[in-house]
C-alpha cells in the first residue's frame, strides 16, 4: 500500500488530495479570501482528519514546485518540506505545467499550458499522448505571448488561467486549430500531483526535504528591484 498526500498552491486556488495505491480518497480544491498560508494548512488537517489518516501513515508527499504564483509557491513548498522533516519521508516534485496537461487525457492534439506570468509573459511548455503516456516536447519556460506562436504549427488546445487572458491572440495565431480547455480543466488538480507523484515514486524519483525548491523561471519583483 503506498499513500500520497498531494499539494498544489501554484495558482489563486489552494488543493489538497489524498491517494491510496492510484485511488482518490479525497480532494480539496478552495478559492477564497484569505491567503495560502491561512487556508493549507487547516485542510490538509481537514483531509486527514476526515479520512481517519494519521499523518505519519503518508509515505511520500508530492507538490506542485510550479512554475506559478511566487507566493503560493513558497507556502506549498515551505509546508511540505516542515511535513517531511517531521516525518523523514520522501518528496516529490511535480510540474504545475505537467498537471495540467495530465488532466487532459485522450486528447490527440498538442496540449498547451498556459499560465499567466504577467508583464504580457506566459508560463508554458508543450505536451502529446502517445498511447497512455505523456510526452512533453517543451520545457517548462516563461515567455511573451507573441513569442508562443513560433512554438505552434498544429492544432493545440490551451489549457490554464492564461485562456481567458491570451484567448483572442492565441487564436489569431492558429485560427480553428487554435482549441481551448473549459474552465474546470483550468485548476491544476491536487489529486494529479499526486498521482504523478506516485508514478514517480514507485520509480525510486524522490528527493528529501533539504532538496526541495520552487521553480520560478524568472526572478521575483523584488529581487529585480534590490539587486
Amino acid at each position: 500500500m503506498m499513500r500520497i498526500l498531494g499539494i498544489d498552491t501554484s495558482t489563486k486556488y489552494a488543493g489538497v488530495a489524498l491517494v491510496e495505491d492510484g485511488i482518490v480518497l479525497a480532494q480539496s480544491s478552495l478559492q477564497f479570501m484569505a491567503s495560502h498560508s491561512e487556508k493549507l494548512l487547516p485542510e490538509i488537517v481537514h483531509i486527514l482528519e476526515i479520512m481517519k489518516t494519521p499523518l505519519e501513515t503518508i509515505d511520500y508527499f508530492a507538490v506542485s514546485v510550479g512554475p506559478g504564483s511566487f507566493t503560493g509557491l513558497r507556502v506549498s513548498v515551505s509546508t511540505v518540506k516542515g511535513l517531511a522533516f517531521a516525518t523523514g519521508k520522501g518528496v516529490i516534485p511535480v510540474s504545475t505545467l505537467e498537471v495540467l496537461a495530465r488532466g487532459l487525457p485522450f486528447v490527440e492534439t498538442l496540449i498547451c499550458p498556459i499560465l499567466d506570468a504577467r508583464k504580457k509573459e506566459v508560463y508554458t511548455a508543450l505536451f502529446k499522448w502517445e498511447g497512455e503516456k505523456l510526452i512533453r516536447i517543451k520545457e517548462d519556460s516563461v515567455i511573451k505571448i507573441e513569442s508562443l506562436r513560433s512554438w505552434l504549427s498544429e492544432k493545440t488546445i490551451f489549457v490554464g488561467d492564461g485562456v481567458d487572458l491570451y484567448k483572442n491572440q492565441l487564436s489569431q495565431f492558429l485560427g480553428e486549430r487554435a482549441l481551448f480547455a473549459k474552465p474546470p480543466y483550468n485548476i491544476p488538480l491536487p489529486s494529479l500531483v499526486a498521482l504523478i507523484g506516485e508514478e514517480r515514486a514507485k520509480e525510486g524519483n524522490f528527493i528529501s526535504a533539504k532538496d526541495l525548491q520552487p521553480l520560478y523561471l524568472r526572478k521575483s519583483e523584488a529581487e529585480i528591484k534590490f539587486g
